[in-house]
């Protein structure tokens, strides 16, 4: 398993997090193929997103009480495109819209 830290906005308050990062899956050309929580930590949103049916899965995970977001690619889902679609969204959330 790899986890690698999103660096969110500071301009951008905690309650909009999530709907940046929705904004930035769509632009990036990714689905959602799960929005929900996760019980290890309790009040989070956690995605996980797909290109197209490409083999693959990318984790995002937002944690809004410690303004925490993360990529997390488990061992058994890795693909080629989930480096560069990182990359993307980093790049789209960062701009905070």
């Amino acid at each position: 398993m790899r986890e690698i830290e999103i660096q969110l906005p500071d301009a951008v308050a905690g309650d909009v997090v999530g709907s940046v990062i929705d904004n930035a899956i769509a632009q990036s050309g990714l689905t959602v193929t799960l929005r929900d929580t996760l019980k290890k930590f309790p009040g989070c949103v956690h995605w996980h997103v797909k290109e197209g049916r490409a083999a693959g899965t990318l984790e995002i995970t937002f944690l809004p009480k410690t303004g925490r977001a993360w990529f997390t690619i488990q061992s058994g889902w890795r693909a080629a495109w989930i480096d560069a679609k990182m990359t993307m969204l980093q790049r789209i959330i960062s701009r905070g819209k």
